[in-house]
């Protein structure tokens, strides 16, 4: 997605949240007063942040980059 339309969307109030692996298991996260991505929640296993993952998924205003 664009980052105009990103922009857009967390002006709404969307947080938008992507995986990452290094420097270590985590979920980042961006929204509007964060401005740059941000660690959200690191993990010690892959499946942990991918079940983590599909719960936060769950709310209406999170969305996976």
């Amino acid at each position: 997605m664009e980052s105009t339309s990103m922009n857009k969307l967390m002006v709404a109030g969307y947080m938008f949240i992507r995986r990452d692996d290094h420097p270590n298991i985590r979920i980042k996260y961006r929204k509007q007063d964060s401005g740059d991505w941000k660690t959200f929640e690191k993990f010690e296993t892959k499946v942990a942040r991918d079940r983590r993952i599909k719960e936060l998924l769950d709310y209406d205003k999170i969305i996976m980059e």
